[in-house]
């Protein structure tokens, strides 16, 4: 194990689900039905540091924060909430969301994700993607993972719809041609992955889960409800 793995102690309980979470409520709008059926998931949120100084976005004013900070601090709470339904552990790299910072390079960004999985999980552990679309945070995630695919670290990804994002029209489309003419094949996975094939017990965790993040639901305001009702969508991606 490398030692400077962020959770040092997956070893004594490795995961066999890894999920790439940009923000704190990402994982939970795109997969969250997924994360309801396998208990002991990692969830790592990519974009989870601490601007200094504490800053104020029109955003983080939206969802009812002072500033940066307190921000944080309270979508963490949340997250972890949320977390707690779905039995899941959090992973939280240190680098700044776009709102407060220059994004990190796609090769930095890319190892560091490849290296918290590589701690993580049993060797047959599946990596769970955002598609990587419209938001710059998101996108550049998208970069990272294909990364990871085109040098060969990983083998293949399941990918999940980005809730709210993906509403943008011909955002998914645009991205799976660009991830086919990049050299990866995307191909979408069966019904048995659908929301409404899961049991009651299953799509009630997924809503509470996805209620606990009260901040970024008002922010978000009345845009969010139809989108994150829609049934989530998966893909798995591999090199052509």
């Amino acid at each position: 194990m490398d030692k400077d793995c962020l959770h040092p102690e997956a070893a004594n309980g490795a995961c066999r689900l890894f999920v790439v979470s940009p923000h704190l409520d990402d994982a939970a709008f795109g997969c969250a039905a997924l994360l309801a059926t396998c208990s002991g998931a990692c969830v790592c949120t990519v974009f989870a540091g601490f601007p200094a100084p504490p800053q104020r976005t029109e955003w983080d004013r939206a969802a009812g924060f002072y500033d940066s900070t307190q921000a944080m601090r309270e979508r963490m709470r949340e997250d972890d909430r949320a977390l707690t339904y779905f039995g899941a552990r959090a992973i939280r790299l240190p680098f700044l969301d776009g709102q407060y910072g220059t994004l990190p390079d796609i090769a930095r960004l890319a190892d560091e994700i490849a290296r918290e999985y590589e701690c993580a999980c049993t060797v047959d552990a599946s990596l769970v993607v955002p598609l990587g679309v419209r938001h710059p945070d998101h996108v550049r995630v998208g970069d990272a993972w294909a990364r990871l695919l085109r040098t060969g670290r990983v083998a293949s990804c399941i990918v999940y719809e980005d809730a709210i994002h993906r509403s943008a029209r011909g955002a998914v489309e645009k991205r799976l041609a660009e991830l086919e003419a990049g050299g990866l094949h995307a191909a979408p996975l069966d019904a048995s992955w659908r929301p409404e094939r899961l049991t009651a017990r299953a799509l009630s965790i997924r809503r509470r889960a996805i209620i606990e993040y009260e901040s970024q639901l008002r922010a978000f305001d009345a845009r969010f409800p139809a989108d994150l009702a829609r049934p989530e969508r998966y893909w798995r991606v591999m090199r052509a």
